[in-house]
């Protein structure tokens, strides 16, 4: 699964659309400023790719003059936005199984993201995983689910009601007085993960649309939408071991324990879709180096030993094999203290390069 496979329900496309059309840009020219044909979109009839997604949110933002939009769209989207799946979700019969739906369901309609349910000692939760990089607009993304969950949540249980707190994985923006406006709750950012949680107290409040019958059929019926690759791609279910255990990655046969398969099974099924376990760790250990060198101040030879490199010479190279450039010349441009620091999410595309080329 990369960045150019039909993954993305076109329902989430109309309601990333809602907000420029409503302050009057056309869709027919968000079409032929970003080369995605939206002509078909209204009768559902296909998946978009990331890529296509990734190009929409471009124009529409740079259009808008909006570097918050991921906030303004998310108060725009509701609950219907996610289709049968949303259904199933209010069904449910408390507001802490109306989480775990929406972790099992809206993965599956937007693969780029796994989501967990977690639960503490007096919280429950959703922690979100950005599985496939959406640089250079990761933010729009976590924030426009963030503002969408708040407002599911006030509308299943009432306006009265607040999340506990919400965390994003990226230190505060400019604009972070924004987010005040549209969270009336304690934020954190520069968090190991994307977090929305509420009290246990909360949670465990029955929703008024409560019904099993109907929150079964809704999900059956929304499986029946997703695309057949959506539902158990197994290079993103690697990724999130692999992700989980960042600084110590495990061996092959370490992380098909960890799925519940041998080794030989692994090998195999990753081989049937044209990849293999070194590719997919190359791949993420890629990802986590631009962002070291990006956005931390770490030496090259700490972020070698970080990602499971022996020295900082193997280092250099895959890297240079990876990006064209060494990591120092790839710091020296693109680091906290360079000048091109701030362009670097729009030099990602060109870094998007496959592992094994």
């Amino acid at each position: 699964m990369d960045r150019d496979t039909p993954i993305v329900l076109p329902e989430y496309i109309a309601a990333y659309l809602e907000l420029p059309e409503q302050l009057g840009i056309k869709r027919t020219e968000l079409s032929r400023k970003s080369g995605v044909d939206l002509d078909n979109l209204c009768d559902n009839s296909r998946p978009y790719s990331l890529n296509e997604v990734l190009k929409l949110v471009e124009v529409s933002l740079k259009e808008l003059n909006m570097p918050y939009g991921g906030l303004a769209v998310g108060q725009q989207m509701r609950l219907t936005c996610h289709g049968m799946a949303g259904v199933s979700a209010m069904a449910q019969p408390t507001y802490s199984e109306c989480l775990q739906a929406a972790c099992r369901l809206c993965e599956k309609a937007f693969p780029p993201f796994t989501m967990e349910y977690y639960e503490t000692e007096s919280t429950v939760g959703i922690r979100i995983i950005e599985c496939i990089p959406l640089a250079p607009y990761s933010h729009f993304f976590f924030e426009s689910i963030m503002v969408n969950f708040k407002n599911i949540l006030q509308f299943l249980l009432g306006k009265e009601y607040e999340p506990d707190c919400i965390a994003f994985p990226y230190a505060a923006p400019e604009y972070e007085k924004i987010y005040k406006r549209y969270f009336n709750c304690k934020i954190r950012f520069e968090a190991e993960h994307c977090d929305f949680s509420v009290s246990k107290k909360l949670a465990r409040r029955e929703l008024l649309l409560a019904n099993k019958g109907i929150a079964r059929m809704a999900e059956q019926d929304f499986l029946k939408t997703v695309p057949p690759i959506n539902l158990n791609y197994l290079p993103k279910k690697l990724r999130l071991v692999l992700i989980q255990s960042a600084g110590a990655f495990p061996s092959l046969e370490t992380a098909a324990r960890k799925l519940g398969m041998s080794g030989r099974t692994l090998r195999r099924q990753l081989n049937s879709l044209g990849t293999n376990f070194q590719n997919e760790l190359d791949l993420l250990r890629r990802e986590f180096a631009i962002n070291y060198l990006t956005k931390s101040d770490k030496c090259i030879t700490e972020i070698a030993l970080m990602l499971g490199f022996c020295d900082s010479s193997a280092f250099s190279k895959a890297f240079k094999k990876w990006t064209g450039e060494s990591p120092r010349e790839f710091k020296k441009n693109y680091g906290p203290q360079s000048n091109n620091s701030t362009d670097i999410d729009f030099d990602m595309e060109h870094l998007h390069l496959e592992a094994s080329e």
